[in-house]
């Protein structure tokens, strides 16, 4: 058995070939301009023999064939604890400390004239999800939070998420996604 060799983090050689005044590394390990680099140590060579590799492509490939003509099963989504419908309660309706809360957005959207919907659901693993919907001519709108599991029942633990806002002439449009502030001020601005 060969003596372990200890080498420089540096450049990679055995330090007994470094100067032994400076301990500089070994000058082999310099580049043109004199400045050494850290060591690397190489990749495992792969030694499967061009059979081999192909025998394992062919068999990737088959896999993948078969994969692609089993039929299609969708994913089982249990159903929601409680489908969306409207608040029953101030615990269900979205507070939030950094931004706007669901009942404050909804009262500022019908003072100034906006159908206004609210919409509360729980999904099957315990997220809370509350909505509004707005609209006012042909302008459509929501604003959603969400709130994770285990908070039913209380104010606190809202977060606020994302809107989005389009027209209902404009087919040929995605909506946009603003945020819950953009939103505020589409509101405002929006007057007919």
């Amino acid at each position: 058995m060969a003596p372990p060799v200890n080498r420089c983090a540096s450049c990679g050689y055995d330090r007994d070939t470094h100067d032994p005044g400076t301990l500089k590394c070994h000058p082999a390990t310099a580049d043109k301009s004199g400045r050494r680099g850290t060591f690397k140590v190489p990749p495992p060579v792969d030694r499967t023999l061009w059979r081999e590799r192909m025998a394992l492509d062919a068999a990737a490939a088959r896999e993948a064939i078969e994969a692609a003509r089993r039929p299609y099963v969708p994913e089982v989504v249990p159903p929601p604890l409680v489908p969306a419908r409207l608040p029953r309660g101030p615990a269900e309706y979205a507070t939030s400390n950094r931004g706007m809360s669901a009942a404050k957005l909804g009262r500022k959207a019908v003072a100034l004239g906006w159908l206004v919907e609210p919409a509360y659901w729980r999904e099957h693993d315990g997220k809370e999800g509350c909505a509004v919907r707005l609209a006012r001519g042909e302008l459509r709108a929501v604003a959603l939070w969400s709130r994770p599991a285990g908070a039913a029942g209380t104010l606190a633990g809202w977060e606020t998420g994302y809107a989005y806002a389009w027209r209902a002439d404009a087919t040929d449009r995605f909506p946009t996604k603003l945020t819950i502030t953009a939103l505020e001020g589409l509101i405002n601005d929006h007057d007919q």
